[in-house]
């Protein structure tokens, strides 16, 4: 059976974010033109096989190991909750405190990662 605009629409949520833009491109491309079956199909193949990449990186997510004497893993959950409720965070602490070494692995655990790759960078980055 051919997959239909609105079951490929609700999937692309799914999707790795390099592949869901071109992938909603796509999908309204067909739509307007009265695409055949076949580039229906392809683009049902192609979601799926993004899907499937994404899965497997959520499967095989490294096991998370907190420092409990760093001060930014003493407030993991904290600064995972501000990742998931905000498209932007700053953190600021001491050197030594675990800013570059755990703020990655917080990302990891408040479920970033998965559809893509994970930002991260210091303000003498920035300022340069």
């Amino acid at each position: 059976m051919t997959p239909s605009f609105a079951a490929l629409s609700v999937r692309i949520a799914e999707a790795m974010a390099a592949d869901a833009t071109r992938l909603q491109r796509r999908l309204v491309r067909a739509q307007s033109t009265h695409a055949p079956a076949a580039a229906w199909t392809r683009i049902g193949e192609d979601l799926e096989r993004t899907i499937v990449r994404r899965n497997a990186r959520a499967a095989n997510k490294p096991a998370l190991a907190f420092p409990s004497e760093l001060p930014v893993s003493q407030r993991a959950d904290e600064i995972a909750q501000a990742i998931r409720e905000h498209q932007v965070v700053i953190v600021c602490g001491e050197t030594g405190s675990g800013k570059t070494t755990q703020l990655p692995k917080i990302c990891l655990a408040a479920g970033r990662g998965e559809r893509g790759a994970i930002g991260h960078t210091q303000p003498r980055r920035i300022a340069a």
